[in-house]
């Protein structure tokens, strides 16, 4: 029954990873990050509560929850396929919006159908082995990228047609199948029960029916929530704004701090003013001639490293992917200083037609900007050479900053890779200790997680950090909802699912709207504060479970 959250979490984990690094391959400043992920916590604000109202009223062919399964699975599956393939920041954002939704109408049902179908004394279990599924989906989907580009070759760098490396949009691909497979193994492999007394649920249901009797029975319960769901809120706010603070901004630290990447495109406004400007356009074209020249060479490279290489052992991938084995390095990383020097003199003189795509590519305005800046017209400008330097120079900054993005997603399979481990022994736990107890130690061992990656400038110490937060992760996805099981009514499982919800989605809101602010007014624009302030709020969360109420504890259990 929880298989499906497999998909869910390939899908979530790939965004998770990856969303902040595209919008930035797409051009987005830091401070702008937050407001641009404000879909993710809005759709689950206004989906997650009607979703989980309108499954308590459902009963069909495929059941109460499965449909909607089906549907989200679906669209978002469609969606995954489209967002590697953005051309804008906004456009980008949009089908984040539409990802986010379909992903919310899959998962809100998920978390009440385990509510339906197992017991109360079997819940704990049932949450954790969602745990189980959710680690497992996430530690492939987190690292896939790193995965396909050191196993594969597959390349991650920035081309003419693309600002967003080939190595993600192959990982996406890869995300949409997994998702909607996982999600319909579910949907033909679980039975549900159907409603005990059909008179009186349909009774219940017309009652209730419409979108205004829905949104007023909302409203309503959020006002009548029991005492400890609104212990529990305090909780999952710190701990969702901790969550939200490192999705946004850990990759991003990574890339910038610890590799010292930097995006292709043109930072200075004033610059990137001028270069799209009539007067630019000359050097546009250069820039795009050259830009196809400079691709053309690499795939001259990659071949010839695969004539040098000679026939590999098939186990060489797998080595390479988990890190084993030295990787062979990107066939840019071929191209010199010299080389570039060569294909600028030959290719400025006749620069040919282009379009608005060559306009829009961070690629091209890399090399445009260099020509620009030292006044490269023709084979013989005395400013060939310091132009093809610059252009080293850059795109070795991009090509560290994939880098950094792609080890990113690698820690993020490390905080999920022991949430799925920690899982197991949560499973061992819970029969021995409440889930209060469980929930404030997990919860303080990840802030002080977050808070060392602050400390830790280093590749690989980093894992150790995320090792931390993964051990509040297990927890996090668990005890929250076996504790809040406990609290609420049976018939109103997936409505108080769903509005518990809303503690999850608010402070992400709060963060969507307040922290590009905070990054330029009191962070320093410096990803790694962001982070540091995630490790702050989670301890806080930590604090906060003292304060939750005993009754959410099953009899028998520790204190």
């Amino acid at each position: 029954m929880s298989f499906g959250f497999f998909g869910i979490q390939f899908g979530w984990g790939l965004q998770m990873a990856n969303m902040s690094a595209i919008y930035q391959y797409l051009g987005a400043k830091e401070s702008e990050l937050a407001v641009l992920w404000l879909a993710a916590p809005l759709t689950g604000l206004l989906v997650q509560p009607i979703i989980g109202y309108a499954s308590d009223r459902t009963w069909g062919a495929l059941g109460r929850r499965r449909p909607y399964f089906l549907t989200g699975a679906l669209l978002a599956s469609l969606a995954l396929i489209a967002m590697p393939n953005s051309g804008t920041v906004w456009m980008a954002a949009g089908l984040l919006w539409i990802l986010d939704a379909s992903v919310n109408i899959t998962m809100e049902p998920f978390r009440a159908f385990v509510g339906d179908l197992l017991p109360s004394e079997q819940r704990k279990t049932g949450f954790v082995m969602q745990s189980l599924l959710i680690g497992f989906g996430a530690v492939l989907s987190s690292a896939l990228p790193y995965m396909l580009t050191n196993g594969f070759a597959v390349s991650n760098e920035a081309t003419v047609k693309s600002p967003i490396p080939p190595a993600v949009r192959l990982a996406f691909y890869i995300g949409s199948a997994v998702f909607f497979v996982a999600v319909l193994y579910t949907i033909l492999t679980t039975k549900e029960y159907p409603p005990d007394d059909p008179a009186a649920f349909e009774k219940m249901k017309a009652e209730s029916a419409g979108v205004g009797r829905a949104f007023q029975e909302i409203f309503a319960g959020i006002g009548s929530m029991p005492r400890t769901m609104r212990q529990l809120a305090v909780v999952q706010f710190f701990t969702w704004f901790a969550l939200f603070c490192m999705w946004l901004y850990f990759v991003p630290a990574v890339a910038t701090g610890v590799f010292h990447g930097q995006t292709l495109g043109i930072h200075d406004p004033a610059l990137k003013l001028e270069v799209t400007s009539e007067a630019g356009k000359v050097y546009v074209a250069e820039g795009a001639a050259i830009a196809r020249a400079y691709e053309a060479r690499k795939q001259e490279a990659a071949e010839a490293a695969a004539r040098e290489a000679g026939q590999k052992a098939w186990y060489d991938a797998f080595l390479q992917m988990f890190g084993l084995k030295p990787a062979a390095p990107d066939p840019g990383e071929r191209i010199d200083a010299t080389a570039l020097q060569s294909l600028i003199a030959g290719q400025v003189a006749t620069p040919g037609q282009t379009d608005k795509a060559d306009v829009e590519s961070p690629l091209v305005q890399t090399f445009a900007a260099a020509l620009m800046r030292h006044k490269v017209t023709a084979p013989v400008s005395p400013g060939i050479a310091a132009a093809a330097a610059e252009i080293h120079s850059r795109l070795a900054a991009a090509r560290s900053y994939q880098q950094g993005a792609a080890w990113g997603g690698v820690c993020f399979s490390a905080y999920n890779g022991t949430m799925f481990l920690f899982a197991f022994l949560l499973l061992a736990l819970v029969g021995k200790f409440s889930a209060r107890s469980i929930h404030r130690v997990c919860l303080v061992c990840g802030g002080a997680g977050l808070m060392f990656v602050v400390v830790l400038h280093q590749q690989y110490l980093l894992i150790g950090s995320m090792v931390l937060v993964g051990v509040a992760w297990a927890s996090i996805l668990s005890m929250p909802y076996a504790m809040l099981a406990n609290a609420i009514p049976a018939h109103k499982m997936g409505f108080y699912m769903g509005v518990f919800n809303f503690f999850i989605v608010i402070p992400q809101i709060l963060a969507s709207l307040g922290l590009g602010t905070l990054m330029k007014s009191v962070l320093g624009d410096n990803p790694m504060n962001s982070v540091l302030l995630g490790g702050c709020s989670m301890i806080a969360a930590g604090l906060c479970v003292g304060f939750v109420s005993k009754d959410v504890d099953n009899s028998g259990s520790g204190s």
